[in-house]
C-alpha cells in the first residue's frame, strides 16, 4: 500500500514538475512593477517610455491583466505566455470607460498599437526581451519590449 501511494504521488509530481507553460508564466511575470527600458520600432525609440504594473493571477483560472502607466495616465491590457513561454502575448483591454481617452492619450494608442504576439528573445529572473514583427500597430516592423523588474 505504501508503494502504491508513494508510485502514484510520485507521478502526480513529475505531471504537476511538467508543466511548463504555468510555470514559466509563474515566473516570467511575476505580480509588481516592471519597468520597459527599452520600447523601440526598427531600432527607433519611442518618446513615451511606459511601466508595467502585473497584477498576480493564475493563468488557468482568469486571464491576466497589467496596466501600461505613463506619468499619470494608464491603459490597461492582457497579457499570456503560449508555446512553453516561447511567444508573449499582449492585448489592450477595450473597455467601454477607456473609449473616450483612446484618441487623446498616447499611453492608450501604445498599448494598441504594440498589441500583438511576441517572441520571447531574453528570459532572465528580473530581465525579459519580447520582439515582434506582428502588432496591431507595427505590422512587417520589428516592435521591441524589454522590461525589469523594480
Amino acid at each position: 500500500m505504501r508503494k502504491l501511494t508513494f508510485l502514484l504521488l510520485t507521478t502526480a509530481f513529475l505531471f504537476t514538475a511538467c508543466d511548463k507553460n504555468k510555470r514559466a508564466s509563474k515566473h516570467l511575470m511575476k505580480a509588481g512593477n516592471w519597468e520597459v527600458k527599452e520600447l523601440s520600432v526598427d531600432g527607433v525609440s519611442q518618446t513615451l517610455i511606459p511601466t508595467w504594473e502585473i497584477k498576480d493571477c493564475d493563468i488557468y483560472e482568469t486571464v491576466c491583466e497589467g496596466t501600461w502607466t505613463s506619468d499619470t495616465t494608464q491603459s490597461r491590457f492582457y497579457w499570456q505566455f503560449n508555446d512553453k513561454a516561447q511567444t508573449f502575448t499582449i492585448s489592450r483591454v477595450v473597455a467601454p470607460e477607456d473609449c473616450e481617452d483612446f484618441y487623446t492619450e498616447e499611453v492608450e494608442q501604445q498599448t494598441f498599437k504594440f498589441s500583438g504576439e511576441y517572441d520571447v528573445t531574453k528570459n532572465k529572473r528580473k530581465s525579459k526581451t519580447f520582439e515582434s514583427y506582428n502588432t496591431l500597430g507595427f505590422e512587417g516592423q520589428k516592435a521591441v519590449i524589454r522590461v525589469e523588474k523594480g
